[in-house]
């Protein structure tokens, strides 16, 4: 694992400003302002540049973090890796149970099953008790899309109200649709039986079979995010559950980090702000050691990170600081996120 290893935030977390990436802020925070102490000692000295004309800057080399989560939630029944494992993409890291994703898969998946059995009697042939029964199905698809009418307009002005969650207002609207989609299907059928014209007819059993697929396919996606994977490589930076804990729908179970991706943001005043450019090359030296690493300037703050409350005197507008962001070459893990460093960067001509 590389840097230092954060607090675990757990689930537990109480407060408005509770969340797993509080600990990223905190850091953040003291990285500031350690580089505007270090900036001050620099301006006093020699405004953020030296005579070698290099734009001098302090910071704490960070690494690219991904949250792994999932968009439906349930209780975490197995965590795969621990806090500083090496974990490679694809690779699995967590299982979740939620009961009724499952079950609702089964349910489309035999429904599924029935309307491409039904398509394909239909390729057989009529028989004289289809007109019957295609218009029984009429009628159960029209009870289906009055009730799911009904559950869409509550939902709606629940959703209004704020009691109820735009996600359950997602599912009431689709499940109208497929409502609307399944009477629509009924109806062609009853008329296709009633003029006789076959070729509809299966056309019409296709179609529903077809939008039964796709429910099976939005089931199915539904339970792969019970399946937690590693979408890229790298390593466990925090284990925000424990097993046996219930994790909210996108709540970060995991977060990643990749060692190869290392970058720090440096602090440069605002006097030596235009000498910067974009993709200007920068060496970044971890304090205490000698060997620098190369990097370049990969963004640069348009917003002053500080201002002070008078009007700008010029010793004032030193004070004034903009983030800098360098983008690190590869090392092979020679640098590790978390530690403080100094930039310099190469003014522009």
């Amino acid at each position: 694992m590389t840097g230092a290893r954060r607090v675990r935030p757990g689930p537990r977390s109480t407060g408005p400003g509770a969340s797993p990436r509080d600990p990223r802020r905190a850091r953040r925070r003291l990285a500031l302002a350690i580089a505007l102490a270090a900036l001050v000692a620099l301006t006093a000295l020699a405004g953020c540049s030296r005579s070698d004309g290099t734009i001098r800057g302090s910071g704490t080399i960070e690494m690219d973090e991904i949250d792994v989560g999932s968009t439906v939630g349930g209780r975490l029944v197995r965590l795969t890796v621990v806090e500083g494992d090496t974990v490679w993409a694809g690779d699995t890291l967590a299982v979740l149970d939620r009961g009724e994703v499952s079950a609702e898969l089964a349910a489309q998946a035999a429904e599924a099953e029935r309307a491409e059995s039904q398509a394909r009697d239909l390729q057989q042939g009529a028989r004289p008790a289809e007109l019957v029964i295609a218009r029984e199905n009429l009628r159960a698809a029209e009870a289906e899309l009055e009730l799911a009418r009904i559950s869409f307009r509550r939902t709606q002005q629940l959703a209004e109200q704020d009691v109820a969650a735009p996600a359950e207002l997602d599912q009431a609207r689709s499940t109208l649709q497929a409502a609307e989609a399944r009477t629509a299907a009924a109806r062609e059928q009853v008329r296709l039986q009633e003029e006789g014209f076959r070729r509809a007819q299966v056309v019409a059993a296709r179609q529903a079979a077809l939008a039964a697929q796709a429910q099976l396919a939005g089931a199915r996606s539904r339970v792969n995010e019970l399946l937690l994977t590693a979408p890229r490589s790298g390593v466990v930076l925090l284990a925000n559950f424990r097993a046996g804990e219930l994790v909210p729908a996108n709540s970060p179970v995991l977060t990643l980090g990749d060692p190869d991706s290392l970058w720090m943001r440096v602090y440069v005043s605002a006097p030596v702000l235009p000498q910067v450019r974009l993709g200007a090359a920068a060496e970044v030296r971890p304090i205490g050691s000698k060997e620098a690493y190369h990097g370049r300037v990969v963004s640069i703050a348009s917003e002053a990170e500080f201002t002070p409350r008078a009007a700008l005197t010029e010793e004032e507008q030193a004070n004034l600081v903009f983030a800098v962001k360098i983008m690190l070459d590869r090392s092979g893990g020679a640098l590790k996120a978390g530690l403080p460093a100094e930039a310099r960067i190469q003014p522009a001509p």
